[in-house]
């Protein structure tokens, strides 16, 4: 009896061993599961997602859930891990659940904010062209053509005058947009194709006089749509306004406007960006010679990005090669640091706010972000509006190719139907 009594004794220490092992692997999972489930939460607040109270109390009941399942463990002398196991997975499976629910969200909101605010001039076509149902459709060379409803086109401009400075309400005394990029976003693909226009660009701008009077259109260079506005966002509408006309009324669904000073600020964040410096500069920085390869910091970036020489006819399509290659310096950079720091748009964003006027919210910022990060950038994907320069009566003047413009905005716009 003594012998059974003893082994007894030693099944039942057992048994003990078994619980109170078992109960505190159950409290390590429970404890690295709140730690997922807290830093889930934490991630959409830095993301800016409106996470409802309701999602909140969900977590708290799950909470709930793993405390009554402490005190069930502990009535029990012996615990399966093996089950255990298969609750915490299915605890797990559950907020993956909820966190691609909520992200997907903000990826429908994003977009529906976005278009929201869309400027679009009627579509037009060179001669010879034929258009269907309001432009869907265009038949060009026999050839059928579908408009792209999956893209989203942000215009950015690059101002000359400190949107810091400006005088609000008063028309023509707020700069020019000097630099015109057209970013063309697919929300299917994530893929950014950038299209470069050239200020001096000819084409319809609406006037307003100095009390904001609307006084019909007038064909100038497209960088004075910006002056006939308030320097924020009235310039930014009447710009997108003209750039729809050019781009044969290709709808505009957003905008955003830096002046020069904010470029080495963004420029900086991002840890300087790499160039072979394609013309000399190096009499407004030494460094700059041509040829040379530079990582350009602080005030170098504005130097490199905005400086011309006016006296010659040349000088704006000089200067916007060496935009397009930084810009694609720049997104590159970007996109690799992002990977490494998913808050780096954000930063960017906040860092820009004082030297920026635009109708893109936080929000939709990381929106476009997460897009464009799945396909990233490259070179081919950036084109120039085709034409020549001339010289106007005072100033340069760019007049567009009716039909390379055209056949470019088939390219990005839209795509070819197989019949």
């Amino acid at each position: 009896m003594n012998a059974m009594s003893e082994e007894k004794d030693k099944v039942e220490e057992k048994d003990a061993a078994v619980t109170e092992t078992a109960e505190d692997e159950t409290k390590n999972q429970d404890a690295e599961l709140e730690a997922l489930n807290d830093e889930f939460f934490r991630e959409m607040d830095i993301q800016g997602a409106d996470i409802s109270e309701g999602d909140r109390h969900l977590s708290e009941e799950k909470k709930k859930k793993l405390s009554d399942r402490k005190k069930v463990s502990k009535k029990k002398k012996k615990i399966r891990p093996f089950h255990v196991l298969v609750a915490i997975l299915c605890l797990i499976l559950a907020l993956a659940v909820i966190g691609v629910g909520i992200l997907l969200f903000l990826r429908s909101q994003g977009e529906s904010m976005l278009r929201q605010g869309e400027i679009k001039e009627a579509i037009t076509a060179p001669d010879g062209v034929q258009i269907e149902e309001d432009g869907k459709y265009v038949i060009y060379n026999g050839e059928k053509y579908c408009y792209n409803e999956h893209i989203i086109n942000i215009l950015c401009m690059g101002i000359d005058t400190s949107i810091q400075g400006t005088e609000e309400g008063v028309i023509g005394e707020n700069g020019q947009a000097d630099a015109i990029i057209l970013a063309v976003i697919d929300t299917q693909t994530g893929q950014l194709h950038l299209v470069n226009i050239s200020r001096d660009s000819m084409v319809d701008v609406n006037r307003y006089n100095v009390e904001g009077k609307y006084l019909g259109t007038e064909k100038m260079q497209l960088c004075l749509a910006y002056s006939y506005g308030d320097g924020k966002d009235d310039s930014c509408l009447n710009t997108a306004r003209s750039v729809s006309r050019l781009m044969y009324g290709m709808p505009i669904h957003a905008w955003a406007a830096i002046d020069y000073s904010g470029i080495s600020v963004l420029n900086d964040e991002v840890g300087g960006v790499t160039v072979e410096v394609l013309e000399d500069l190096s009499s407004k920085d030494p460094a700059l010679v041509a040829g040379r390869t530079v990582t350009l910091t602080g005030q170098q970036a504005h130097t490199y990005v905005r400086t011309r020489d006016t006296s010659l006819l040349e000088s704006n399509n000089q200067r916007m090669a060496r935009q397009k290659q930084y810009m694609t310096a720049f997104l590159k950079t970007f996109f690799s640091k992002t990977k490494s720091d998913l808050t780096l748009p954000l930063k960017l964003y906040q860092n820009a706010a004082g030297y920026m006027v635009t109708d893109i919210g936080p929000q939709e910022t990381v929106y476009l972000s997460s897009l464009v990060l799945q396909k990233g950038f490259t070179e081919g994907n950036m084109d120039s509006v085709p034409g020549q320069i001339v010289q106007g009566e005072v100033y340069a003047e760019f007049i567009p190719d009716d039909k390379a413009l055209y056949e470019l905005i088939l390219k990005v716009f839209y795509t070819k139907v197989d019949e």
